[in-house]
């Protein structure tokens, strides 16, 4: 019997979607290596003759301004696609690797003194501001707050405040107050931004005050081996979130550095994570994605400044110490031929 219509439709889309995935990745190196001559040209201006002899393999320097020129292209369009995940994942909308409503929500979102790991040119910055994040929320919730008090009767005026009505009062800001708690953006008090990559501070400044975060924002200009020696007023257990997004995979000794973020994380503080990772060998086709992985890998992290594909940040994230809740997924919708899976949600300690 001959497949119907239907199905040879399907299996012909399954197909094309399978080769446009397998593809993707080498159409992002193509776009990198179309910066080269940009990068050369502007290293030659800038006289530095000795990274234009290293070249892309052998200096950091090179690798430095290549990536900075490719990402000043790339990088909005990376932000227009992880939008629709990094937002709800800061708000604490985030379980089993899907975005939930906030009636669904669990966790509270991002608040208090905040640690973003590897900001580079200040992509998520914005997300940081109070001023227009949580005037919104209030105003959404304000609106939410007079439809109740006309459901339980309370009066338009509070000029006089009856005991039951005072008591009703009481019971309508502690429900508004679990809304800000679970499943809604914290107020933010301090958020340091630790980014080691000099060549990229002018930018990330540019953004931190078109956020209006100059007095709240902070650069740390160095590795994360080295926030004891140079960030005295960062102690251990003073940080109430870790932001990581797309950053993981570049830090160097991966194991080494996450055990040493956990230990700056305070008792209940949460770590925000949406990061790429290896592929998983115990899915459909496993085998085949880990060497296709590999393969695309070698190349990767010459054309995409040390960025590697195939770290297992997962697994380092849950050993870096005791957890107290570990909701942290691939997510569904991500389907076996993903050259460059994620892995998506909140650690709480």
């Amino acid at each position: 019997m001959a497949p119907s219509p239907s199905r040879l439709t399907g299996a012909f889309t399954t197909l094309k979607d399978t080769i446009l995935a397998l593809i993707d990745p080498w159409i992002f190196l193509s776009l990198s290596a179309s910066y080269l001559p940009t990068t050369v040209l502007s290293l030659l201006r800038k006289r530095r003759f000795l990274a234009l002899l290293g070249g892309p393999l052998l200096s950091s320097e090179f690798q430095s301004v290549w990536f900075g020129h490719f990402w000043s292209r790339a990088g909005p369009q990376v932000r227009s696609n992880a939008e629709a995940n990094v937002v709800p994942l800061l708000e604490g909308r985030v379980s089993k690797g899907q975005v939930v409503p906030k009636s669904e929500a669990h966790a509270p979102g991002v608040g208090g003194v905040v640690l973003e790991i590897g900001p580079g040119s200040g992509m998520w910055v914005s997300l940081f501001s109070d001023d227009k994040y949580l005037k919104d929320e209030e105003e959404e919730e304000g609106q939410g707050g007079e439809d109740d008090a006309e459901e339980e009767g309370l009066s338009a005026s509070w000029a006089t405040i009856t005991p039951s009505s005072q008591q009703q009062q009481q019971q309508q800001q502690q429900k508004q107050t679990t809304k800000k708690v679970v499943g809604s953006r914290q107020r933010i008090t301090q958020v340091y931004g630790i980014e080691p990559n000099y060549g990229i501070h002018p930018l990330l400044q540019h953004n931190i005050a078109q956020a209006g975060l100059s007095q709240t924002y902070t650069i740390l200009p160095f590795g994360i081996e080295d926030i004891e020696r140079y960030a005295p007023q960062i102690q251990p257990e003073s940080l109430d979130c870790i932001v990581s997004i797309l950053c993981l995979c570049s830090i160097p000794e991966p194991q080494k550095n996450i055990a040493i973020l956990y230990r700056y994380l305070k008792p209940g503080g949460r770590w925000f994570v949406y990061e790429h990772v290896k592929c998983c060998s115990s899915k459909p086709g496993g085998w085949f994605m880990n060497a296709y992985q590999a393969f695309v890998n070698l190349f990767w992290p010459i054309c995409l400044g040390g960025c590697q594909l195939r770290r297992d940040t997962g697994r380092y994230l849950r050993e870096a110490g005791p957890w107290t809740d570990i909701d942290l997924a691939q997510p569904p919708k991500e389907q076996w031929h993903h050259t460059v899976p994620h892995i998506y949600g909140i650690l709480t300690k």
